[in-house]
């Protein structure tokens, strides 16, 4: 359900400049060309030209004989079963010959004149410049989305899929009417996100197109079902926040072809994703290719580079191969063609240069003696010539001067603190000179600004207190910053060597840059090891403000050009590039504290008479939501700065009531009672659960087959910890090597239960409590073992299973009959699965099926089909999710974005089989 795609066809013509006036001359005067003429595009139903579901038939339309010319004209044909060669793919068998249409330019100016009333009807007023242009999309993109209808089961024509944002947007009238919301799943040219801009929030005629730019980075190769189904729940988690089913409307509640309900949504996905990255990304430059044109580059840990369009955030080109290590630090240096010059630094200890203009090589220079390269830095003289400075891992410092070669700088002393601590960047001093500053035990300034052969002077030098790990200018003449390995940062006055020292957080400052933003403040922008962008006013010398929704830890950032609103790209492990423009940047220093992200979430099945939902937040509260209405409930805070990392549900028994088990940060796991009670009732007292030395990471309960309520528990200790809940007393424990990160228990009502751990030592034991001992050790060959789950129903279609989630992405079931591999290993994520979930669903036509499902921190949930190991669905969240929990066909995610509860379909992967809407495209 989820191929690759292929890459777009590049034959169809592109929107880009479409002239009202071509093809005028001869052609039906404005309101003379019938509606027929605009049936040249085929009739995308079940048996359009451009695919069909698997199995069903695919027939030619032919364009009219007698209308005017159309915007599709036929390429080639076919016979039936045979694969037609022909430019850009082949022809799909069938039972009948097949003939393709690629788009006819000379129809465009008839579509033009066709359009929808309301966009003139006489030519247009050639004043202001563009007018006519800008006219001319509007009416195309009116009669597209015409064509494209209200969607259905059927592809649109690939023209519609690759061009009619562009020309809507051309045309300025990008917006739900013109892109109409059933044909985004099927969108694959300009991606939405570039054409809309930002901010996306707030405009509610482009409600659905805003969503759709949320997820459209994790969507690059989903089928159209789980497109569908993604931009069903970004809509409606960003234009219905908190409103339940009943109350949604109508075409928001029952999105055609979503195999979900958003029962109500509190998520709310960023706005501000430019890609994702395939690769983990570590460093970070503006860039700027043919022509000028915006680009961010981005070094990874396999040694590539990617370019990618800083305004639409596609791929430019193919990812370079630079390094045989990992690309360490970037910096681009502009020239007067628009284009520049790239330079890269990295793990093998090559520093590279690459013309962006002409895609080559330009300079390759490997440092003697060093392992890697710590920093780069280039700049042109005053005669244009590139100059390049690079200081290697082993405190050498190198220049390169196109059409001189290389020379060599003493090096720079390591601090003896952190012998691998070094830094560079570029500065301006006080009078205008170009300063190359250099930082190791100490900070050395040269005075690079001579373009001739003479030798840099070094022209200050100043002690270093604490290892210096990032580097940069302040945008103040004179002045450079410096963050250090114990999270603070240093205001450095280049001459006289007066500094300010800026607190930190005791966490490493590895990414440092300067920006100005559009009132004239100068700020720093700071990141480490944590999620956050902290920001400095360099003017005030205070903290500011805070910049946060990355998954993972940040790993670079980098100013984009001043030419405009001040924006700021970073990049971290969870393989997303952000952008941060003006508003985000003014926010954070107003303060407006962004909504705190859920931590762990647990769903009731029924606590007295309604369900009810909780969930843990890093703000240290928990809060309980009604299932049925999504409102909130009761809640209760934690110790100050304990986010509560585990809660679990214990079920209601005739022992006593339903409470929701919580890890409290003395270790200890306590039991709060929600339930209201009657006046005269005393309450149940129900001691802490006492055991653990270091805090409990997952919490789990069940009823075992003999009638006992029990939880299990694991920790940063190493340990698993049985319990009885009637009680309070440990009947089982057992240790791993390694910390716990998951556990989980079940039964399956037939005399077998089974408790569950998985650790950081890439193992899960699996413990039948009645059998006692140590167990079964599963070797799961997933790395760290961070989530598991049971699928243990007694009218299941499977033996009881167990579903493991490992850092490498993949996804395990094991057979709890034979304790071995239950089908194929599931792949598809990108980054480490965080957390899963199993149930058994009753399909339509009533049989029984097991899904499994992931959460990762690549921002998706993955179903799966448990008996074919096939993936149905891929929801793109858009955000990264960090818990599951399933009750029956109600599903609960919880993550950075919030919390939200769906409903989904009994036959997950139904009737339809659309693939990645690339895979349909024929020419044109």
């Amino acid at each position: 359900m989820t191929p690759d795609a292929p890459e777009p066809n590049k034959e169809a013509a592109p929107p880009s400049r479409v002239s009202p006036a071509a093809g005028a001359t001869g052609g039906p005067a404005p309101g003379d060309v019938e509606p027929a003429a605009l049936t040249g595009l085929p009739d995308d139903g079940d048996g359009e030209t451009s695919g069909s579901a698997p199995g069903g038939s695919s027939t030619a339309t032919e364009p009219p004989g007698d209308a005017p010319p159309t915007a599709y004209a036929p390429l080639a044909a076919a016979p039936a079963g045979g694969n037609g060669a022909r430019t850009g793919g082949s022809i799909p068998p069938g039972d009948a010959e097949h003939t393709a249409h690629a788009p006819n330019p000379a129809a465009l100016p008839q579509l033009a004149k066709a359009g929808s009333a309301g966009y003139g009807d006489g030519p247009a007023d050639p004043d202001p410049p563009g007018h006519a242009e800008r006219t001319a999309h509007a009416r195309i993109a009116a009669a597209l989305a015409e064509l494209a209808g209200g969607g259905g089961a059927g592809a649109p024509h690939p023209y519609l899929r690759r061009h009619l944002a562009g020309h809507a947007a051309l045309g300025g009238v990008l917006d739900d009417t013109h892109v109409p919301p059933a044909l985004l799943p099927w969108l694959s040219g300009d991606g939405v996100r570039g054409l809309l801009g930002l901010p996306r929030a707030g405009r509610a005629q482009q409600s659905w197109l805003a969503a759709w730019a949320a997820i459209e980075p994790y969507l690059r190769d989903a089928d159209v079902a789980s497109r569908r189904s993604s931009l069903h729940l970004a809509h409606t988690a960003l234009r219905h926040p908190g409103v339940p089913y009943a109350r949604l409307p109508q075409d928001v509640a029952d999105f055609d072809g979503s195999r979900l309900r958003v029962l109500w949504s509190r998520w709310a996905p960023p706005a501000n994703v430019l890609t994702t990255l395939g690769r983990r990304g570590l460093s970070l430059s503006a860039a700027a290719g043919p022509g000028g044109t915006p680009l961010l580059a981005v070094g990874n840990e396999a040694g590539g580079i990617e370019l990618v369009d800083a305004t639409t955030g596609a791929g430019v080109e193919d990812r370079i191969p630079a390094h045989d290590g990992a690309v360490r630090c970037l910096d681009f240096v502009p020239h007067a063609t628009g284009a520049g010059d790239l330079v890269s630094g990295s793990a093998d200890g090559v520093v590279r240069v690459w013309d962006t203009g002409r895609g080559t090589l330009v300079h390759h220079m490997a440092l003697r003696r060093s392992a890697w390269i710590a920093a780069v830095a280039g700049y042109r003289d005053a005669e244009g010539r590139l100059h390049v400075a690079a200081a290697g891992g082993d405190g050498s410092v190198t220049l390169w001067r196109e059409g001189a070669g290389e020379r060599r700088l003493p090096e720079l002393a390591a601090h003896p603190l952190d012998r691998a601590a070094f830094a560079l960047t570029l500065a301006t001093g006080a009078d205008g000179r170009r300063l190359l500053v250099g930082a190791g035990r100490s900070l050395r300034v040269w005075d690079v600004s001579d373009a001739g052969d003479a030798a840099p002077r070094l022209v200050y030098q100043h002690p270093v207190d604490v290892p210096v790990r990032s580097c940069a200018g302040t945008g103040v003449p004179g002045g450079v910053a410096t963050g250090h390995a114990d999270g603070s940062l240093t205001l450095w006055d280049l001459a006289g060597g007066a500094r300010a020292a800026l607190p930190g957080e005791g966490e490493p400052v590895t990414a440092l840059t300067a920006l100005r933003t559009g009132d004239g403040r100068d700020l720093l922008a700071a990141a480490g090891p944590g999620t956050a962008v902290d920001l400095w006013d360099v003017g005030s010398r205070q903290w500011t403000g805070r910049l946060t929704g990355h998954g993972d830890a940040v790993t670079a950032l980098c100013a984009l050009p001043a030419d405009g609103p001040a924006r700021l790209a970073s990049v971290a492990r969870d393989n997303t590039v952000r952008l941060w423009d003006g508003q985000d940047l003014r926010r954070a220093v107003d303060g407006v504290d962004p909504a705190p992200s859920a931590v762990t979430a647990t769903l009731a099945g029924r606590l007295g008479s309604a369900p009810r939902l909780a969930v843990g937040y890093a703000s240290a509260r928990v809060q309980l939501w009604d299932a049925g209405t999504g409102e909130p409930d009761a809640g209760f805070g934690t110790a100050p700065r304990h986010q509560v990392s585990a809660l679990a549900w214990t079920p209601a028994t005739p022992h006593g009531p339903g409470r929701l088990l919580w890890a409290a940060a003395d270790c200890t796991v306590r039991a709060w009672d929600p339930a209201p009670r009657d006046p005269g009732r005393a309450a149940v007292p129900f001691p802490p659960l006492r055991g653990h030395s270091l805090p409990v990471r997952s919490l789990a309960s069940a009823v075992l087959f003999d009638g006992r309520p029990v939880a299990v528990s694991g920790g940063d200790d190493c340990t698993v910890r049985l319990w009885d809940l009637t009680t309070g007393q440990q009947l089982l424990h057992w240790r791993h090597a390694f910390r716990v990160r998951a556990v989980a228990a079940a039964s399956d009502g037939h005399g077998r239960d089974w408790v569950a751990s998985g650790s950081t030592d890439g193992t899960v034991h699996v413990v039948e409590p009645a059998a006692g001992g140590p167990g079964r050790v599963l070797t799961c060959r997933q790395g760290f073992v961070n989530a598991v789950a049971f699928g243990a129903d007694p009218g299941g279609p499977l033996p009881p299973f167990l579903v493991s989630g490992g850092d490498d992405g993949t996804v395990r079931l094991w057979d709890l009959t034979a304790y071995a591999p239950l089908g194929a290993v599931l792949r598809g994520h990108t980054e480490a699965v965080e957390a899963v979930a199993a149930w058994t669903a009753v399909t339509p036509s009533g049989a029984r099926r097991a899904f499994a499902a992931s959460a990762a921190r690549d921002g998706t949930i993955r179903f799966w089909d448990a008996a074919t190991s096939r993936c149905v669905l891929q929801l793109a969240a858009g955000s990264r999710v960090r818990a599951l929990s399933a009750q029956g066909p109600a599903l609960a995610i919880a993550g950075d974005a919030g919390v939200a509860l769906l409903e989904l379909d009994g036959d997950l992967d139904g009737d339809l089989d659309l693939p990645a809407p690339d895979c349909l495209d024929l020419p044109g």
